[in-house]
């Protein structure tokens, strides 16, 4: 078994690929869609790296697992090859992902009691493995994995004045950021948001967005492609503050999945934490279902 680091875009299509195969082998239990991994290096962990968070195992079969530590989450991403799972290779990569992401949190002076991870909660020996290191359930609600197949529906019309489109490219990182800061409250840049277009993984046609009349971005979301099993991932998925509860949102996920069916897919995706019922009621209203539940695990650290 090869272990080595992280080297950029080829690394990355060869990740994208393990995924897939693994979720087609799985039917996704335990695994992130592969949209999810660009977007988790690097969106997710903007401030970082990759070169520092990743870790590549290989064996005479290829891709045997990856890590991506996550300090900023006080979290890790850990997939394992579905014939891997379960045994004391898992536990390995489970060990150095504690370890690699509490030594980066305190590089960084990033604080927590705990440091986390999750489960699904038909990943038997996940969970098993996280309790035998020293974690226990957090007991919040469960992440919500929502899962539809993609319909021809009516298009919802849209107020006069507003429209669907494509970002452009980094001409758009301005409003990106503006729309991305208005929805969750983060701190996004023009400078900042324009590095994750220019990441690995990133094409602006797929991140789409409802403008109105005077050039502000209402509602965007990125979609994501997973070619081998035909399905579609929204990640993310936001409605500017100031124009929410009328309709934006259900609009622009309709309009992206006939973009994913155009594009060949016949499912589409799309998680919410347990907790927000706004998106739980918007992704039904879309046609999704929960799928798969997954819980957190949480381990203390000493780093407060």
């Amino acid at each position: 078994m090869k272990k080595r680091t992280y080297t950029g875009e080829a690394d990355l299509k060869r990740l994208q690929n393990f995924n897939a195969a693994a979720i087609a082998a799985t039917e996704h239990c335990g695994y992130l869609h592969p949209g999810d991994i660009p977007h988790h290096i690097y969106n997710g962990n903007r401030h970082y790296d990759p070169v520092d968070l990743m870790t590549i195992w290989e064996d005479e079969h290829g891709v045997a697992a990856w890590l991506l530590a996550d300090p900023g989450h006080k979290s890790f991403d850990a997939q394992v090859r579905p014939d891997l799972r379960g045994g004391a290779f898992e536990r390995d990569v489970l060990q150095l992902a504690t370890e690699r992401t509490i030594t980066l949190m305190q590089q960084h002076n990033i604080a927590s009691d705990y440091l986390y991870a999750d489960a699904f909660r038909g990943d038997s020996a996940r969970r098993e493995l996280l309790t035998a290191l020293g974690y226990e359930p957090d007991g919040g609600l469960p992440y919500v994995l929502n899962k539809t197949e993609i319909k021809a529906v009516e298009m919802p019309a849209l107020p006069p004045g507003f429209a669907f489109r494509s970002a452009r490219g980094i001409e758009d990182a301005a409003n990106l950021a503006e729309v991305h800061n208005a929805s969750f409250g983060s701190n996004w840049t023009p400078a900042l948001y324009q590095k994750v277009m220019e990441s690995p993984g990133y094409a602006p046609e797929r991140e789409l967005v409802i403008c109105g009349p005077d050039g502000v971005y209402v509602a965007f979301t990125i979609i994501w492609f997973d070619h081998l099993n035909r399905t579609g991932s929204f990640e993310p998925v936001g409605t500017h503050k100031d124009y929410r509860r009328r309709g934006f949102g259900r609009a622009l996920m309709v309009y992206g999945m006939q973009q994913m069916a155009a594009a060949g897919m016949v499912f589409a995706t799309v998680a919410h934490f347990g907790e927000n019922e706004a998106a739980r009621g918007l992704y039904q209203v879309c046609g999704f279902k929960p799928w798969h539940l997954l819980d957190d695990y949480k381990k203390q650290t000493e780093l407060a």
